[in-house]
């Protein structure tokens, strides 16, 4: 047990922190008014704060004693009241609650890591695709891609702060937080636009996500031409056909060619191609 003379108590005088207090000035506090009995209060040794109504040394009315020079570390001439108390690194942080913008931002992070890992993955394709095709829809869905787990974060941040309703208020700024999220937000939109943009400049074969998504893409409009031109045609010789002939194109395409809209002379080249294609497959 702390002495009663020694300045180690910590207390929460409406939402400022302060401390170290000795004994004697808790009791004075309370005495004066400041505190009250549902008050918090903390001292190393404690693993949480408590109300002084629980702790042994305040639970009486406080007693007339004499006033101890309390030896307490402060700059010369302050009151507890003028200095905010700055937590040690084995003082817990009050409990308080935590900033809903500071999860947000914390939230935004952990979405960037996970598009980092879907792009590192090969799976960044559909992002590419969202970011350079810039629609209302595609744009619609990267947002929400990006804002998912920041609303997550700020959500779980909200039910804590309910159940920690009594405990003292986020010292974080507010204009700050809303600041730094904003700017992650649109730095790493422009990252992913950019991102897109580079994806669809090379002149490389496309493969993986881009080619598979490619062959699902061509080979349903071939399908139903095929249903319309052969009527004897089975499923079957339909599918291996459109199937065959997507391939090969696919073969021969570029990202740049995916990402770039065909002209005139984009067009009669496809035509060729869909043609050698076709011969090559029946």
């Amino acid at each position: 047990m702390a002495g009663g003379g020694e300045a180690v108590w910590h207390v929460i005088v409406g939402e400022k922190q302060e401390g170290p207090l000795a004994e004697a000035e808790i009791l004075e506090y309370l005495a004066g008014g400041r505190l009250s009995g549902s008050d918090l209060i903390w001292r190393p040794g404690l693993t949480d704060w408590k109300q002084l109504s629980e702790v042994d040394e305040f639970r009486q009315p406080p007693k007339p004693a004499p006033l101890r020079e309390p030896a307490r570390s402060r700059t010369s001439g302050a009151s507890p009241a003028e200095i905010r108390y700055r937590p040690d690194h084995d003082e817990p942080s009050a409990g308080g609650k935590w900033s809903l913008w500071k999860s947000a931002n914390i939230g935004l992070l952990f979405s960037a890591l996970t598009l980092v890992i879907q792009i590192a993955d090969g799976r960044g394709f559909e992002l590419a695709n969202s970011a350079h095709t810039a629609s209302a829809e595609t744009i619609t869905i990267l947002v929400g891609q990006i804002l998912a787990a920041p609303l997550v974060f700020v959500f779980i941040a909200f039910l804590r702060n309910l159940l920690k309703r009594r405990q003292p208020k986020s010292k974080a700024s507010v204009a700050l937080g809303a600041v730094t999220f904003v700017a992650l937000f649109l730095c790493l939109s422009g990252a992913l636009f950019l991102y897109g943009e580079v994806f669809f400049s090379r002149n490389e074969i496309i493969r993986g996500e881009a080619r598979s998504t490619f062959i699902a893409d061509a080979s349903y409009p071939c399908i139903q031409k095929q249903r319309s031109l052969d009527q004897n045609a089975t499923e079957a010789q339909i599918d291996k056909y459109c199937a065959c002939v997507s391939e090969k194109i696919a073969n021969s395409t570029t990202y740049k060619q995916l990402g770039t809209e065909a002209d005139a002379a984009a067009l009669a080249e496809l035509r060729q191609r869909l043609e050698a294609a076709g011969n090559a497959c029946r």
